[in-house]
């Protein structure tokens, strides 16, 4: 992230606000505003004297090595240079992690495959670029293909959901209800002029998107919270065995299915218990609203032009390389299929 390495912060550090890491899952609006210039005051001064405050020690934590290079220019905020990226915060931040919590909430379901059939089936429509594969068959996401996910994501969800069980209604709806506040908080976000009440609506659908994204937590495993589920599930069927060899043959197959299920309910707890969802994109949205009543609609700054017209050159820089390859084998076939006019 490129605002680490101008605001001199460390992984996971918010570039506006000095919200601690274990609360970039929540939709918390109220901390402080960084200052630049006063870290630097306290970082070589007091960090190593003991005698700052909580506070202060918070500060001088989230910095990395070296200054904001900004913070020193007149007229400048270093807070205020962060702006909300599309791109990045929400087509490759968010729609991505939102996506991989689907596939596992529609295989624990049963309705992955009627999720990619239907994903393969969706007709044309002007603007709407039609997928070619089933979603699981794609196996790298570029902005573009995201951004045309975000327009067909929560219908093809809904007909994959359709016919609940009964245990599956509530699940079912809270995940449509999560996934629909958040693209609807991204198509809010898309608008070139707002108003106080298109702000207020994105700053509604940010609070439902919190406040039902749990449903998904149990899909946020780690590699090192799968390690501690498997240790945990082998020690449970290992004591589990020797109880049960001792009962008699009629009651084993019962009991069994008791041990079972008593022990995914105590896996899923440390599932739930060790997940989360505090990584920094999800803390940049609560900005983005800020950031339309100081200064304007999100779009004037997005990176997706940028990325444009770097990719744009990048095709015009090997188109003329290669005409210049061109040229060069041209001029030296030339040269040496020119006749000699020396007689020695």
């Amino acid at each position: 992230m490129e605002n680490e390495a101008l605001h001199g912060l460390k992984t996971n550090a918010c570039p506006k606000c000095e919200v601690p890491t274990h609360e970039l899952g929540t939709n918390a609006r109220s901390h402080r505003t960084r200052a630049y210039a006063r870290y630097q005051r306290y970082k070589p001064e007091n960090q190593n004297s003991g005698s700052e405050s909580d506070d202060d020690h918070i500060m001088c934590d989230n910095l990395g090595i070296g200054q904001n290079i900004f913070h020193r220019l007149d007229w400048v905020s270093g807070s205020d240079l962060y702006k909300p990226d599309m791109l990045h915060t929400i087509y490759l931040g968010l729609f991505k992690h939102m996506m991989d919590s689907i596939e596992g909430f529609l295989k624990k379901h049963g309705r992955l495959q009627a999720f990619d059939d239907l994903w393969k089936a969706l007709p044309p429509y002007p603007g709407f670029l039609v997928p070619k594969k089933a979603y699981r068959e794609v196996t790298q996401w570029q902005g573009k293909e995201m951004r045309n996910l975000g327009r067909c994501i929560l219908g093809v969800l809904t007909v994959a959901l359709r016919q609940p069980g009964g245990a599956q209604v509530i699940p079912f709806k809270r995940a449509l209800g999560c996934v629909r506040a958040l693209v609807d908080f991204n198509m809010m976000a898309q608008y070139r002029s707002h108003t106080s009440d298109t702000i207020a609506y994105m700053e509604d659908y940010l609070n439902q998107f919190h406040k039902l994204k749990d449903i998904f937590l149990e899909f946020r495993v780690t590699k090192r919270t799968q390690d501690k589920v498997d240790k945990q599930r082998k020690e449970i069927r290992r004591q589990r065995a020797l109880v049960i060899e001792q009962v008699a043959p009629s009651l084993r197959r019962r009991m069994r299915d008791d041990n079972r299920q008593e022990e995914n309910d105590l896996c899923l707890d440390m599932v739930r218990g060790e997940s989360h969802f505090n990584f920094i994109k999800m803390h940049l949205l609560s900005h983005f609203c800020d950031h339309i009543r100081q200064f304007g609609n999100i779009l004037m700054y997005s990176t997706r032009s940028e990325c444009s017209l770097t990719r744009r050159k990048s095709k015009m820089d090997g188109a003329n390389r290669t005409k210049m390859m061109q040229r060069a084998r041209s001029s030296t076939a030339t040269v040496v299929n020119m006749p000699s006019e020396c007689d020695c």
